[in-house]
Order: structure tokens, then C-alpha cells, then sequence
């Protein structure tokens, strides 16, 4: 069974995939100081901690005769009721957007949709229904709390996905400048937080993002959509 393509490549400031497991592993030794990011994941990761994040997946990976373990889903931070797989499957393609969900097996940690290639193969979905993609960037925000910065990860036409986020709340809004060498240009904006995890990543959504930005980004994401 072939691996799922949701892994990113970061070497010498430029971001390539998604590629399956295999690839990464082929691009690896004539990577210079190669960082590794996957959906789901909260920072990039050096090829060492990667290995680990693949066992990690494996054991958290149930058995496909699986019938009485639960599944546990939230939505916007919000938790539904605990399900049988077969019940979170078609839960799942109920949905349209899986940006701000996350699912956890067994009392195991949240998890992005994204990170279980079970359910990605299950839901049949690919990076085309969820088009965000890595980034390198900086976001620079003025809030009513006062300023600070965070490290950006992931982007997408609709948001961005951010660490080192302290002290964020869902529905917060306030103005922020992104800055990454992967774009050619700054984008200044107004984001709105949708989704805060225990381990300082943060989801946000773009509010009436100009046209000259969005564009720029649209650009940036096609790239990885037709790569």
C-alpha cells in the first residue's frame, strides 16, 4: 500500500512536496541541513526526530479489524461525542473543511486529520481538498493585548497556521504582518484565531484579505498543487 504524499522538504530556505515517506527518504542525503514537515505537525523537524515521528504514526495506526475503540473529534475547539471509526469516517465527509479539526484514538494525543494516513486513505482525500502548504515566515501582529510575533508554518488562501502562540483565544482578532522569503511581497492583514492547541500551535483565518495578497499566495500554494 502505497504511503500517503503529506510530507515537505525545507532545505536552503525553499520548500518542496508533498512527498510520501520514501521520497523524503531519497531527497534526504543531498538535502543541506534538511527540515522535514508533515499535516499535523507543529514545527519542523530534523531528519532524526522525523524517523521517530514515522514509528510515532505506526503504533498510533489501529488495527483495521478494530470494532469497540473510540474515536474522540473537535471541531473549532469544540468536542463532539466519542465514535466508532466506521461513525468518525462518515462524520468526516460530512465536512468541508478540515482546517480547525482534530481527532485522537484511544486517549491518544489530538491529532490533525491530515497526520492519520488511515483516515486519509479512508476519506479519500488529498492535498487538493485542503490546500495549505508549508511556509517559512514571520507574522508580526498588533492585538489590544499588545504586540509580539510568532513563527509561521503552514499557509493557505483562507489562514495561516502559527507557533509559539501564547495566550491566544478563539474568535480574537487583530492586525498582522507576514514577512517570508518564500513570498515576494509582505502581506498585511487582519486574522482571526480558530483553533488554539495545548502545544503553542495556533490556526488563523484571513479577514478581508486585499486581492494583491491573496493572489500572491494562491500562486504560492498552486505551485505545491501541481508540483
Amino acid at each position: 500500500m502505497a504511503h500517503p504524499k503529506i510530507w515537505f522538504i525545507l532545505s536552503e530556505g525553499q520548500v518542496n512536496g508533498p512527498f510520501d515517506q520514501d521520497e523524503i527518504e531519497t531527497r534526504l542525503p543531498t538535502a543541506k541541513d534538511p527540515q522535514i514537515w508533515g499535516r499535523g505537525q507543529s514545527e519542523w523537524a530534523a531528519p532524526t526526530r522525523w524517523h521517530q515521528i514515522l514509528k510515532e504514526l505506526g503504533a498510533a495506526t489501529p488495527p483495521s479489524n478494530e470494532i469497540q475503540v473510540l474515536w474522540k473529534v473537535r471541531v473549532e475547539g469544540q468536542e463532539k461525542n466519542p465514535l466508532k471509526y466506521s461513525e468518525l469516517i462518515s462524520y468526516l465527509k460530512t465536512l468541508k473543511d478540515f482546517s480547525a479539526v482534530d481527532i485522537s484514538h484511544d486517549n491518544g494525543p489530538w491529532k490533525e486529520v491530515y497526520s492519520v494516513p488511515r483516515v486519509v486513505e479512508d476519506l479519500g482525500i488529498s492535498r487538493r481538498s485542503h490546500p495549505r502548504v508549508p511556509i517559512v515566515g514571520t507574522l508580526a501582529c498588533e492585538s489590544p493585548k499588545g504586540s509580539f510575533s510568532c513563527r509561521v508554518i503552514s499557509i493557505s488562501e483562507g489562514g495561516l497556521g502559527i507557533n509559539d502562540a501564547k495566550n491566544l483565544q478563539i474568535g480574537e482578532r487583530f492586525k498582522a504582518t507576514l514577512t517570508s522569503p518564500n513570498l515576494f511581497i509582505t502581506i498585511n492583514t487582519t486574522c482571526e484565531v480558530v483553533y488554539v492547541g495545548n502545544d503553542g500551535y495556533a490556526g488563523l483565518r484571513f479577514l478581508g484579505l486585499p486581492a494583491e495578497f491573496k493572489s500572491s499566495i494562491i500562486e504560492y500554494v498552486n505551485k505545491f498543487a501541481t508540483a
